[in-house]
């Protein structure tokens, strides 16, 4: 990180108003259900076959490389087809199809006491699949496994524009989250645990406090409604004052989403994985925003379609939200465990002009990097060059775009010098 820097967050408007307080819609599960067999950029091991009858927690998949994440069906009924076609990051993926008998039969599933120590919850963490329902979709026993935790930090700070789906996963399911922190607080090993929620959330915060009073070593934090402070480098320095090189332990810190802990007490209870997901829809291009509880593998044309549809000819669809989202070509692609938004704006075809070299993305990156210089590195494909300037460390949260006085695309520009590091290692 250079020794001169900028601000590295920013507030925006959030337009959280057009999904906070409406309805959450419960639409009837599709006819099927198209689980992707991805996580990240590795393909998991399919463990399931063409007219196999599965039921709700039937494990199709699993990924047991560095580390263990299972796929589950999140209905019962039949797979009819296993086929390739792209996925979220435009990549073939597998997908499982399942075909919906709409019977709800589930599979006996395991529990867990609230009794259980640390060795306990982490192997129940691993084997219900639990990721971070962020975006990121890290495993969460794998954070777990450490004896260096000092603190806890509970990320319910939600900083992109649009999203609400963490904040009415809290109001709709306040019990599983009070359960799931109490736990993953026993499995931390930390000496407090800190929930971390932007200070206008007036309402929220109070329910938090009513609910957590009395719970020792548990503490509700309010941070500035700046973005991107939901992410984890961001989080720690502002709540403990600390820098790391790699990952939020080096500062004693482990950081769970929220809806990760709702989810982890919800499975503590019933033995369910991540079988559904709430997402946000919302934008300037979709009629009715809202909040859905959707299967996973449900597409985004019939999570739009539930909303009202589009409302105009040219959109632009995300797979998350405006700033961090990944476009899609088609809104066949549907939602997965980590899933929490799709995002659809109108088109608008910038008109980019040259870079003033004035160093606005570099004043407001939160990783303190100088993206006119990677994007100059780029265009000369000096590759020694864009590995020093530590492209690796780029979160595409979309701050050097949104503020480039040159409309240039400086966050695509990002992606493509990280994604050409990574092919030349």
């Amino acid at each position: 990180m250079p020794f001169l820097i900028g601000p590295m967050h920013q507030h925006i408007d959030g337009r959280k108003e057009l999904t906070a307080h409406n309805e959450i819609l419960r639409p009837e599960p599709a006819k099927e259900l198209r689980i992707a067999l991805n996580h990240g950029n590795t393909e998991a091991k399919c463990l399931v076959e063409v007219d196999q009858e599965v039921k709700i927690g039937t494990k199709i998949a699993e990924r047991s490389d560095f580390v263990y994440v299972p796929f589950f069906s999140p209905v019962s009924g039949k797979v009819v087809r296993i086929e390739k076609k792209p996925g979220v990051n435009l990549r073939p993926v597998t997908y499982v199809v399942i075909e919906n008998d709409h019977q709800e039969r589930t599979e006996e599933l395991s529990t867990l006491s609230e009794d259980a120590n640390k060795e306990e919850i982490i192997a129940f963490l691993k084997e219900k699949g639990i990721i971070g329902c962020g975006g990121a979709g890290f495993p969460t026993y794998f954070k777990y496994q450490t004896d260096k935790c000092e603190t806890l930090l509970i990320n319910a700070v939600e900083c992109e524009p649009f999203i609400t789906s963490d904040a009415r996963m809290i109001e709709e399911h306040i019990d599983y989250l009070k359960l799931g922190v109490r736990m993953l607080f026993r499995a931390s090993g930390a000496k407090v645990c800190r929930i971390c929620i932007k200070e206008n959330k007036e309402e929220l915060i109070r329910l938090l406090e009513e609910t957590f009073h009395g719970e020792q070593g548990i503490e509700i934090t309010r941070l500035k409604d700046l973005y991107p402070m939901g992410w984890e480098r961001t989080l720690v320095y502002e709540v403990l004052h600390k820098r790391y090189e790699k990952l939020p332990i080096e500062a004693g810190a482990i950081i769970s989403n929220a809806t990760t802990a709702i989810y982890f007490g919800r499975a503590m209870k019933t033995g369910l994985p991540i079988d559904q997901k709430l997402i946000t829809v919302s934008g300037d291009a979709v009629k009715e925003p809202h909040n859905v509880l959707a299967k996973v593998g449900t597409s985004f044309h019939d999570l739009i379609e539930a909303c009202g549809g589009y409302t105009a000819d040219q959109v632009k669809v995300l797979a998350g939200g405006p700033m961090m989202g990944s476009s899609v070509n088609k809104d066949e692609v549907t939602i997965s465990p980590s899933s929490n938004a799709v995002t659809v704006l109108k088109y608008e075809k910038d008109d980019e002009i040259a870079c003033l070299r004035c160093g606005t993305c570099a004043d407001h990156c939160p990783s303190g990097l100088r993206p006119v210089n990677i994007m100059q590195a780029m265009k000369a494909n000096d590759l020694t060059r864009i590995k020093l300037l530590k492209v690796s460390d780029c979160i595409e949260c979309g701050l050097c775009s949104y503020n480039c006085p040159s409309k240039i695309a400086v966050t695509e520009n990002m992606r493509r010098a990280k994604r050409l590091t990574a092919l030349r290692k």
